[in-house]
C-alpha cells in the first residue's frame, strides 16, 4: 500500500451508486443511533457528490446533509485530503504520502495507516474517540458481518487484495453520544 489513496466515497455518491451486494458490505457497524433529545448538533453541510454540490432534482436547489450525514461527509473530505495541501490549514488532511516514506511491509502500513486514520479523524470536533480501527482483512470484521462465510471472504479478499484495494473501518463516537462507522477504501 504504498500510495494508498485513502478516500471514502461520499455520502451522496454512496446513496446513488449502492447496488444490493454493495449496500451490504457497507451496512454500519452499529444500528443507526438516533441522538437523544438536548444533543449537540452535528451539523449541516452542503452535499457533495466526489468534490461536486448536488442539486436536488425537484427543487433545483442545492442538498444539504445533516446530523450523521454531515459528519461523515466531513471526515470523508478530511481523510480525501493530503495533510498541508490546504494553505490556511495545513495540518488538516490525511497524510498519505508519508506512507511510502516509512512503511515498508504490510504490518507496518497497516499501523501507520491505524495511527494516521485516528489523528485525522479525531481532529474533528465533533468526534469525541475513535472507537476501533480495523481492516477488511482481520478478524473483527468476520465477526462484524456474521452471514459471511470464512470461505467467501478468504475469495473477496483475495480479488481485493489481487486488485490492490484495501478498505479500513473506523468507529468513532460523536459529541450527540452516536456511533458513526467510516469505510475508507485505497490502492496500493
Amino acid at each position: 500500500m504504498p500510495h494508498a489513496a485513502a478516500s471514502f466515497p461520499t455520502a451522496a455518491a454512496a446513496t446513488a451508486a449502492r447496488g444490493s451486494e454493495q449496500a451490504a458490505a457497507m451496512l454500519p457497524y452499529l444500528p443507526a443511533e438516533s441522538p437523544r433529545d438536548g444533543a449537540p448538533s452535528l451539523g449541516s453541510s452542503l452535499a457533495l457528490d466526489e468534490g461536486d454540490l448536488v442539486l436536488d432534482g425537484r427543487s433545483l436547489d442545492l442538498t444539504l446533509v445533516v446530523g450523521a450525514e454531515a459528519l461523515r461527509q466531513a471526515l470523508e473530505l478530511g481523510v480525501a485530503t493530503q495533510t498541508g495541501s490546504d494553505r490556511l490549514n495545513t495540518p488538516f488532511g490525511f497524510d498519505r504520502l508519508a506512507l511510502s516514506a516509512y512503511a515498508h511491509d504490510l504490518p507496518t502500513r497497516k499501523e501507520f495507516l491505524t495511527m494516521e486514520l485516528v489523528r485525522c479523524v479525531s481532529s474533528d470536533l465533533r468526534v469525541t474517540d475513535v472507537r476501533e480501527v480495523f481492516f477488511d482483512d482481520d478478524p473483527r470484521y468476520l465477526e462484524l458481518r456474521p452471514g459471511l462465510d470464512e470461505e467467501t471472504h478468504r475469495r473477496e479478499i483475495a480479488a481485493a487484495h489481487a486488485a490492490r484495494v484495501h478498505a479500513v473501518f473506523a468507529v468513532v463516537d460523536t459529541i450527540a453520544s452516536t456511533a458513526l462507522t467510516l469505510r475508507a477504501r485505497g490502492t496500493s
